[in-house]
């Protein structure tokens, strides 16, 4: 073979090689994902972040025992007989405000700390039946600027449970409407305290329920004037206890 023959020949192999190669390395980089060096984009969020109230804070509950299911009682009275007035056990010990109208009153413990326990009773004389009472009360509690955070924990047809925060304190409070005539509603029972004495409150207010009466109408004319209250009102307290 001729030096001319030879080297067409080597060219030639150099060429396929060479020419092999490219193809490869074109195809390895077909086959690889392509990258881009330009900066990413933020990802838009699908929602606004959702705003965030945080709780109320509350005063630490007074320290007491919880209040008791067994409460010995004694009975008093409420308004006059000619009025609706009642008689209705009361725990012993306990101490009395009366309303000025005396159709209104509060007991609770001596000297008992602000956030204790405490019950009301309430002559009513409204054009509503006990279940339109049930009904009503939470707006009402809600309208109350010294209520907040109104919770509804139950419903009867003659009973609301609560949990609210007032006065800074967060109370639980179980209230009853009694109609003696199974018509419109006489009374409102209303014991509030801190939720660990639910149990308590329950039974103080079924045990009212139970028991409350219509004072019996007096016998004679020259007896006690029905605008004459059955017992001395105490100091008039300055906003109603829910």
């Amino acid at each position: 073979m001729s030096s001319v023959g030879a080297r067409g020949t080597v060219l030639l192999l150099l060429t396929i090689v060479v020419g092999g190669a490219a193809g490869w390395s074109y195809a390895e980089q077909r086959d690889q994902p392509r990258s881009s060096e330009a900066a990413p984009s933020p990802v838009a969020a699908a929602d606004p972040a959702i705003p965030f109230t945080p709780p109320e804070k509350t005063k630490p509950d007074p320290e007491l025992d919880p209040l008791t299911q067994t409460l010995a009682t004694h009975d008093e009275r409420l308004g006059t007989p000619r009025k609706g007035g009642v008689i209705l056990p009361v725990p012993n010990g306990w101490v009395r405000t009366t309303f000025p109208d005396g159709r209104q009153a509060t007991w609770r413990l001596p000297d008992g700390p602000a956030g204790g326990y405490t019950f009301r009773v309430q002559l009513l004389d409204e054009n509503r039946t006990v279940s339109q009472k049930v009904g009503v009360r939470p707006a009402e509690l809600r309208g109350d600027d010294l209520v907040s955070d109104l919770r509804v924990l139950g419903k009867s047809f003659d009973t609301l449970k609560a949990s609210f925060i007032f006065q800074g304190y967060r109370r639980l409070t179980v209230i009853r409407w009694v109609s003696f005539g199974g018509g419109l509603v006489d009374l409102e029972i209303a014991a509030t305290g801190r939720v660990i004495d639910e149990t308590g409150l329950e039974a103080l207010v079924a045990k009212i329920d139970q028991e409350v009466r219509l004072q019996p109408l007096p016998q004679k004319a020259d007896q006690k004037s029905d605008q004459e209250a059955d017992q001395k009102p105490g100091a008039a307290i300055s906003s109603r206890t829910p």
